[in-house]
């Protein structure tokens, strides 16, 4: 999520709960019910899709940012706006690959969108 921090910097924790549940159950919306998502870090998580092509990735990550961002978080009487940063690498020969290699290059592409500009899909094939 895009500076998560100032929301419970400026609204407190509880709004940072709300926030978090809130994202999650749009992103488990926008997923297959064989796709599984968890929370990685403080304000980061993980959504791995199971036999997903290049293209299914790249849509399914695009899904989810419409879907964190197209609407506020309703906090009390607040309109938080939350928008995500999306790093996805889809792994093109998986049984080749260490899967902390896939985590590292999507993680690498989490930070090339957030250095581009935020509320952004980056990604990449290995």
């Amino acid at each position: 999520m895009d500076h998560f921090k100032q929301v419970n910097d400026t609204y407190g924790h509880p709004a940072g709960d709300a926030v978090l549940k809130t994202v999650a159950a749009r992103m488990k919306e926008c997923l297959r019910e064989y796709d599984y998502i968890g929370r990685y870090g403080g304000e980061e998580f993980m959504v791995v899709l199971g036999d997903a092509d290049y293209e299914t990735a790249v849509k399914t990550a695009e899904r989810l940012n419409q879907a964190v961002g197209g609407e506020t978080v309703v906090f009390g009487d607040k309109q938080l706006a939350v928008t995500i940063s999306a790093g996805v690498a889809v792994a093109e020969n998986f049984a080749a690959l260490n899967p902390d290699q896939i985590v590292m290059a999507a993680d690498q592409e989490l930070y090339k969108a957030k250095a581009t500009g935020r509320n952004r899909v980056e990604v990449c094939r290995i």
